[in-house]
């Protein structure tokens, strides 16, 4: 607590309040005493293991400060420097023994190696002090390295020489750096403004003790537009725990009503507004999309979560839509329809289904890609009952 809050000092705009255990197990106690706060951080991979199956359920980001080779490197430098024990006469107990094996590797050490320990929840932290003592009583070791800081206070106690773990100053500057830049983007994030927009899929007007549910969940304010239509507004961060949480799409698969639901996201309203506008032309009853701020469509939820971008850079697609005259969009979507797909052969039909278009007009975009070289006819497919046979196609770029 003391080595973190003295580095802490250097960083701008934290502040840090402690919660300390006596033994890690005690860790996930100690996360239903925190009060409120920005982000979480854990001082080490032990208490962090003990307490992660409870992090879903905080709203906030966490971190833990990581064990690395940088900690055991210094640590076995200063035992080196100050202590002179050999590396094979001392007992080290590690997260992960590979990351020790790594650190001898890269100072190209031959000799004998420690006696190491591996350190797990499942692992009680009073034999791993008693293998050490053991040890040390049957003169195998000269000097102990613990991770654990009850551990070493036993040890200490025995008159047993040890020292803890060192983690460097770097690495605890670069955790909290990281830990308070995930805390700004989760801030910047969750409020970002949120739009939706509920449309009634048949002459039907919404009900309102849908649009009362949906305003609930999502934390949202409404402007009916029309009897068949309404603007939700709301922030990023209440739309997401909603999505999170299944509680929008659960409400849509129950209700015998159907509509179409889409939110774009945005940096002011008049931007959230445009997307949610461009985001419910995707829609299909109980299906949500969002389109981001950055024109990536999100969805549907709640089959997948497919994210495909509707604005684009790539020199290669702005190239392909030139001289194909499709819409850089259309691309995006033909590239993750291929790479959806099992099988590279498709139909118009498949095609259609996908881009969520009619047929004629499919066929036009597929003429487009086969004059251009995009596209080569490869076979056709009969039909189970009479009719024409459909051609076979398969895309001629990449798609990766």
């Amino acid at each position: 607590m003391k080595r973190i809050n003295s580095i802490a000092q250097n960083i701008e705009n934290i502040q840090i309040d402690f919660y300390l255990y006596k033994q890690p197990t005690e860790a996930p106690v100690l996360l239903k005493e925190i009060k409120p706060c920005d982000a979480l951080l854990f001082g080490g991979t032990l208490p962090y293991l003990h307490a992660q199956s409870a992090l879903s359920e905080l709203p906030i980001p966490w971190n833990y400060i990581k064990q690395d080779e940088t900690a055991i490197s210094t640590t076995l430098l200063s035992l080196v420097a100050n202590h002179a024990v050999p590396l094979n006469r001392i007992s080290i107990d590690v997260m992960n023994p590979a990351i020790v094996e790594n650190v001898l590797t890269e100072i190209e050490y031959v000799g004998p190696k420690p006696y190491i320990q591996t350190i797990s929840i499942t692992k009680l932290t009073q034999s791993i002090l008693q293998h050490h003592i053991a040890l040390w009583e049957a003169n195998s070791i000269d000097f102990v390295i613990t991770s654990i800081h009850s551990v070493f206070d036993e040890l200490q106690a025995l008159q047993i020489p040890a020292m803890r773990m060192l983690d460097a100053t770097n690495s605890i500057i670069q955790c909290l750096e990281e830990t308070k830049s995930q805390s700004l983007l989760t801030k910047s994030e969750s409020v970002k403004a949120a739009v939706g927009l509920l449309e009634a899929s048949e002459n039907k007007p919404i009900d309102d003790n849908m649009l009362t549910q949906i305003t609930a969940i999502t934390h949202s304010t409404y402007k009916e537009i029309s009897p068949y239509s309404f603007e939700l507004y709301t922030t990023a961060g209440h739309l997401q725990k909603a999505l999170e949480k299944e509680n929008l799409q659960n409400l849509l698969q129950q209700t015998n009503q159907s509509f179409k639901l889409a939110f774009g996201y945005g940096h002011s309203i008049v931007e959230a507004n445009h997307n949610a506008k461009n985001a419910i032309t995707f829609a299909k009853p109980c299906e949500i999309y969002i389109l981001d701020e950055h024109k990536n469509l999100l969805g549907p939820f709640p089959k997948s979560e497919l994210s495909l971008t509707l604005k684009t850079d790539d020199p290669y697609i702005l190239q392909m839509a030139k001289q194909t005259s499709l819409s850089p969009l259309n691309i995006s979507k033909i590239i993750h329809f291929s790479r959806e797909r099992q099988s590279a052969q498709f139909t118009s039909h498949n095609l259609a289904e996908h881009l969520q278009v009619t047929r004629r007009t499919t066929e036009r975009i597929i003429k487009k890609l086969v004059d251009n070289g995009y596209a080569k006819v490869v076979g056709e497919e009969m039909p189970h009952q009479q009719g024409r046979p459909r051609t076979i196609y398969e895309l001629n770029f990449a798609v990766y």
